[in-house]
């Protein structure tokens, strides 16, 4: 009840009851004409009260459907605004090169992060896992008379939405934004977090990635830096199929100055196929020009795709070009792939590759064949197969054999 009715409601009330105390005896009066008038104010007073409350009512519908009517708020509900994963991967690793003993070994990966949403353009991402300071792996062998192992942050970023879905920028530690066709680790492997600040950016059929990040951060000498973009098109094709396509320049500044510690970068003596001159130094810089295709279609089997990634070292006279090229198929709960690479000793810097084909490093050509089973969206298993040669262009080639097998499962 509104409180107008209510205020007239009290009114009839002391009205009538002053009234009737005053008068005790007007009900028993003779003069109708007085009882007549009393009893037509009491009902225009009734009539009144009911036209108010008719009023009251008629506003509080009007008030509910405007609210109704108005669009919800995108504001994240709390409940939603923080997302927990998990994944743990198990491996058997058999390797065998050429005049040395075999190497059998178990290791595990794992990782648990955690993403924030602030609001509709903020985000924090966050997660640990296992492994030692390498950039390119977080896997732990097993065997060492049962000790820890260690634990390092492998993401720690913000990621903001500035102006729309289209644009997203990352800060910190995070998720190589550049594209790497078929998933190959011909530049890149997949482990690797950059550091600094990334870009993606897609429109319509045209997206561009980019990098400026930091390599090594040095107190007397040259920082080393790696600055570099993709640009390319994402088109339909022929029969459903669609199409990839792109070019990327990077560059690796300061890393060919006499003041870099290379200790710093690589330990004393592995430098994974990259040549150094008597004075221990790059014998080339790093501009590297790649060109990358994929084309993804589907067949009467499942999801196909076919792959092709080439890189060019402008810095480099010689030992300077690598490219890959494969195909992946998807039927029912299998995933089968193939892939050839030959990556020659300076045509990429040699501590961000693939860090299983050839052993990791550069200086290395062959096949890699890979198959999956999945038993449902959380549990996995896996092998992946490598055929390599390596050290070729030194002269003491040997042939690489490497065989994963995986049992991963993820929250």
């Amino acid at each position: 009840m509104s409180s107008s009715a209510a205020k007239i409601r009290a009114a009839l009330f002391a009205l009538g009851t002053v009234f009737c105390l005053s008068t005790p005896n007007i009900w028993a009066s003779d003069d109708a004409a007085t009882i007549s008038q009393l009893r037509a104010e009491l009902r225009a007073l009734s009539a009144r009260l009911e036209t108010l409350e008719a009023q009251q009512q008629s506003g509080a519908i009007k008030s509910a459907a405007v609210a109704a009517s108005k669009p919800q708020s995108s504001a994240v509900q709390p409940a939603d605004r923080i997302k927990l994963n998990a994944d743990l991967r198990y491996r058997y690793e058999s390797i065998d090169v050429e005049g040395k003993p075999d190497r059998l070994r178990n290791r595990i990966r794992a990782r648990v992060g955690m993403k924030a949403t602030i609001n509709d353009s903020t985000m924090l991402g966050f997660e640990l896992a296992s492994g030692s300071d390498d950039p390119i792996s977080t896997n732990q062998t097993l065997g060492d008379n049962f000790s820890s192992k260690g634990v390092n942050i492998d993401q720690a970023y913000a990621r903001f939405q500035p102006t729309n879905q289209d644009l997203d920028i990352y800060a910190g530690k995070f998720k190589n934004t550049l594209l790497r066709v078929g998933g190959n680790g011909l530049l890149w492997d997949g482990d690797l977090r950059p550091e600094g600040i990334g870009l993606k950016y897609a429109q319509g059929d045209i997206f561009v990635n980019a990098l400026g990040t930091w390599i090594d951060e040095s107190k007397s000498g040259n920082d080393v830096l790696l600055l570099g973009a993709q640009a390319g098109i994402t088109v339909p094709a022929f029969a459903s199929a669609k199409l990839t396509a792109g070019m990327g320049y990077y560059e690796y500044t300061g890393l060919n100055q006499p003041t870099v510690d290379l200790e710093d970068l690589r330990g004393a003596t592995n430098f994974s196929g990259n040549r150094l001159t008597a004075n221990v130094h790059y014998v080339s810089d790093f501009e590297l020009l790649e060109g990358f295709t994929e084309l993804k279609f589907p067949t009467s089997l499942g999801k196909a795709s076919v792959y092709a990634d080439y890189v060019k070292n402008l810095g480099a006279d010689d030992y300077d070009a690598g490219y890959v090229f494969g195909t992946k198929l998807s039927v029912a709960d299998w995933s089968l792939g193939w892939a050839y690479q030959d990556i020659e000793a300076d045509s990429v810097y040699a501590l961000l590759t693939d860090s299983d084909f050839g052993g990791g490093g550069t200086d290395a050509k062959g096949h890699k064949l890979a198959a999956s089973y999945s038993f449902n969206n959380k549990v996995k298993v896996g092998g992946t197969l490598f055929l390599n040669e390596r050290n070729l262009d030194f002269g003491n080639e040997e042939d690489y054999t490497r065989f994963m097998l995986d049992l991963m499962i993820k929250y």
